[in-house]
């Protein structure tokens, strides 16, 4: 059993990671296109750590980071990951992420650019 210290504790932890959680920074507003058809793709960072990626009506968080074989693109809400190339592209994203949605891997792949080109892939503080 926690002590009533243990317990503020706790608490007082808790809620610090709930107020991280709930800080966003909108990092960009792109456009993505398949050829025919143009959308909207909106990046917010969240709570320091990870990246929310919107467009077409789908929303994948994306946690990003460099590594020697490539960027490790992770989509936890899709339990998908993979190592990209800094130019990578939607086929890129669809074959090493194993994203089937011709659609979303636009969107990811039209992020995951931006995002390395501004400096924001080095890990989980970046």
């Amino acid at each position: 059993m926690l002590t009533a210290e243990a317990r503020e504790a706790a608490k007082a932890e808790y809620l610090n990671y709930i107020r991280r959680l709930n800080l966003t920074e909108l990092i960009a507003t792109l456009t993505a296109s398949d050829g025919k058809v143009s959308w909207e793709v909106r990046i917010t960072k969240r709570g320091g750590e990870y990246f929310e990626v919107c467009g077409r009506s789908s929303r994948l968080d994306l946690y990003l980071m460099p590594t020697i074989g490539g960027y490790l693109v992770a989509v936890p809400n899709y339990q998908r990951a993979g190592l990209v190339p800094e130019d990578c592209n939607e086929g890129d994203i669809m074959e090493y992420c194993d994203i089937d949605n011709r659609i979303d891997a636009i969107t990811l792949a039209t992020a995951v650019r931006y995002l390395i080109r501004r400096g924001f892939a080095d890990g989980p503080q970046g």
